[in-house]
């Protein structure tokens, strides 16, 4: 069943207009005695049935709801430096599908772009979350400066600081996560990487680098592979 996104839950009856009418009468040309799935993003699934469309709305009537099988139970947060092109989106794009329930974009030394529209961003977490079959949307946070993102970090049970001159220390995934933690900030750089000065910052922090292993991966790479090991290492594949 196909997939929407709703502010709130309507029972018996819920009429859906706008864009997600327009994609369900007129895209995806249901009819009356479709259903579909609504998600208001509170981690349920509620299934619908079409019984009336206009031109302007669909009206769709509660049948069930359940909770919804693929949110993780571990909250991931992942701090990721401006990219250059598309490559933003790509990376927002992955992290919704492995279950990042939050995506803070930020700005650091080396970073060669300074500034992002964010709802382009909502817009591509929202059209991901449809696609794999979550029933919430991740949070997409402000870009954030490299001061204000190092503000942000109390309160998580770990923090990932992924560092590609981390490799001759050795300290890795392994060496952080217990595979019991219910909050991980994941942090990964820019095209550029970190600057000397933003290691030290995060070391005086209290955070220190993690390999990602011998290879210097690109940034939108570093990003969602960390991510999905942190997900396997957490349970979240079982």
């Amino acid at each position: 069943m196909r997939r929407f996104f709703v502010d709130k839950i309507e029972k018996p009856r819920l009429r859906l207009t706008g864009e997600e009418h327009r994609h369900l009468a007129e895209v995806l040309r249901a009819r009356v005695g479709d259903r579909v799935v609504l998600c208001p993003n509170d981690g349920r699934d509620y299934v619908y049935e079409a019984v009336a469309f206009d031109r302007s709305s669909v009206t769709l009537e509660y049948v069930e709801d359940m909770p919804n099988p693929t949110e993780p139970e571990l909250r991931l947060t992942v701090y990721a430096a401006l990219l250059k092109g598309d490559k933003t989106e790509y990376a927002v794009q992955k992290l919704t599908e492995l279950g990042a329930a939050k995506i803070v974009p930020f700005v650091s030394e080396f970073t060669v772009k300074r500034s992002e529209k964010t709802d382009r961003l909502v817009r591509t977490a929202h059209e991901a979350s449809k696609q794999c079959g979550r029933a919430r949307l991740p949070e997409i946070g402000d870009v954030l400066t490299f001061e204000e993102l190092i503000r942000t970090l109390s309160g998580y049970e770990a923090v990932i600081f992924a560092y590609e001159g981390a490799y001759a220390a050795g300290k890795r995934l392994d060496d952080v996560l217990t595979g019991n933690e219910r909050s991980v900030a994941l942090i990964v750089g820019p095209e550029g990487g970190f600057s000397e000065g933003e290691v030290n910052a995060l070391k005086s922090a209290g955070y220190e680098p993690i390999t990602l292993g011998k290879r210097i991966l690109r940034a939108e790479t570093a990003a969602v592979a960390a991510a999905a090991v942190i997900m396997y290492a957490e349970g979240e594949w079982r």
